[in-house]
């Protein structure tokens, strides 16, 4: 499980801060570094947890993150795109949360914890009357 977290988190932080897949920020100067540190951020989150990726497993995630022209998006930036409401509170935050727990520094999924909160109120702000 901890490794689908360290995926989705990894995905979901990359293409929401950047706002485009996976192909379009490691087609860009700088994305693929990005994405590099995004994974070993959430990667390090999971190992002080006791789950760290086995090498083959962070090597084939990194290969998938830094991929250029992978159409690739998680759900979370789709929701984005559709101006509907994220699940940030369960994926991102709660391993945000597990980072400070465990006196990691997170700032990359804390980053994407902060816009998505923003985005989730935007939207609700949009469906209330008047």
């Amino acid at each position: 499980m901890w490794h689908k977290w360290v995926f989705i988190a990894t995905t979901t932080t990359i293409t929401c801060i950047a706002q485009g897949t996976i192909g379009d920020v490691a087609a860009v100067s700088g994305g693929k570094g990005f994405a590099d540190a995004v994974l070993a951020e959430a990667a390090a989150v999971s190992g002080a947890a006791g789950h760290p990726l086995p090498d083959a497993a962070y090597v084939a995630l990194q290969a998938t993150v830094t991929q250029e022209g992978s159409p690739f998006a998680p759900s979370m930036y789709r929701d984005v795109l559709d101006v509907r409401p994220t699940e940030v509170e369960h994926v991102l935050a709660s391993l945000a949360r597990a980072a400070k727990r465990l006196d990691l520094s997170a700032p990359l999924l804390n980053a994407a914890v902060v816009r998505l909160r923003v985005h989730n109120q935007r939207v609700a702000n949009a469906s209330r009357p008047g």
